[in-house]
């Protein structure tokens, strides 16, 4: 046999053992990608067509029409859209930095060396693995106005008045500077008329406390494992140096914290911008003067309420998602560079 005729063998054997490997390959993976495809692949095309539809609740297949980007025309000429969305922005401008700050401070405290630190660890985390619908219930009676313990404590320990907790549609630094020209004895006080001056209503403001009451054991576990991942070597030549407590936290800790920070900041900002149990628990129809009305809030009544518009709640998902995407990739760009991965 010559070589030619032994080389061309060998290599359909090589070939067919290839095409075995691969077959063998895709059949392993192919009860996985089965799933994927009938639960998240068909279902994201589904509604991505639905999107560009006129599909109401009792409309059939046959029925529906195909409109193209109208429903995408008509959410930027629809003022509760831009309602839902400031409220959505204002949610997380709040909700991320105080969730972020509270839980590395938490985390720092119980990374030394204190009695109980197991016991405190435990009981911060406990709220984010009980359920949002049970958190909001529980907290709704804390703000009950008759009843709450929070007009309780304000009545009866501050000797203040009762407040509105849940059902207030001022901003919350509109109300304090009704609160403080009132204590100086004035019948009025100026009006914040611009809403990011006014502040979130006090009803999103007992919501923001709510959230971060309930999220801040997450990123406190997870900035615990940062700490602990960091090189004591680090705070010892720091030390010999004579370097302050803060001096340790601004050069060593914080920079060294960076990815864990990244990471928290890039799920927070997407959980924000997905939140909708504790509004529609807490707060239904949307707050006072829908000062609560998420996107996701809004995108919930206008397709599984009154006249049940899929085709419309379909196309603000997809905005929402491109929102949240946008926002990911400016995150990306903006603290990607400044993220010390080499240091682990």
């Amino acid at each position: 046999m010559s070589n030619t005729a032994v080389r061309k063998r060998v290599s359909r054997k090589l070939l067919w053992r290839r095409i075995k490997e691969n077959l063998e390959a895709f059949l392993y993976l192919s009860p996985a990608v089965s799933i994927l495809f009938v639960f998240w692949m068909l279902p994201v095309a589904i509604s991505i067509y639905i999107s560009l539809t006129n599909w109401l609740g009792g409309d059939t297949f046959e029925t529906v029409k195909f409109i193209g980007l109208k429903n995408y025309i008509l959410a930027f000429h629809d003022e509760d859209f831009y309602k839902s969305l400031y409220n959505t922005f204002n949610y997380a401008l709040y909700s991320v930095p105080s969730t972020i700050i509270i839980a590395l401070v938490i985390a720092i405290l119980l990374n030394q060396r204190i009695k109980f630190r197991s016991f405190f660890r435990t009981i911060y985390f406990l709220p984010f693995v009980t359920t949002w619908v049970a958190i909001s219930i529980v907290w709704g009676y804390f703000y009950h106005r008759e009843y709450g313990l929070a007009n309780h404590i304000l009545l009866n320990w501050l000797h203040l008045g009762r407040l509105e907790w849940l059902a207030e549609p001022r901003g919350i630094f509109q109300m304090i500077l009704d609160l403080l020209f009132n204590k100086l004895g004035f019948n009025y006080s100026p009006r914040l008329s611009h809403p990011l001056l006014a502040g979130p209503s006090l009803s999103m403001v007992s919501i923001l406390i709510t959230s971060v009451w309930r999220d801040i054991g997450f990123f406190m576990v997870i900035f615990l494992a940062g700490l602990q991942n960091i090189d004591k070597t680090f705070y010892e030549a720091a030390e010999i140096d004579g370097a302050s407590g803060w001096q340790k936290f601004r050069y060593i800790t914080f920079p060294l914290l960076s990815p864990v920070t990244f990471f928290l900041l890039i799920i927070s900002m997407i959980g924000a911008f997905k939140v909708f149990v504790p509004m529609f628990i807490m707060t239904p129809n949307g707050g006072p003067d829908n000062t609560t009305m998420t996107m996701v809030f809004y995108l919930y009544e206008k397709g599984f309420t009154g006249l049940w518009r899929l085709g419309y709640a379909a196309a603000i998902a997809y905005l929402l998602f491109a929102i949240i995407l946008a926002l990911t990739l400016i995150q990306n760009a903006i603290m990607g560079r400044r993220v010390h991965y080499e240091t682990y």
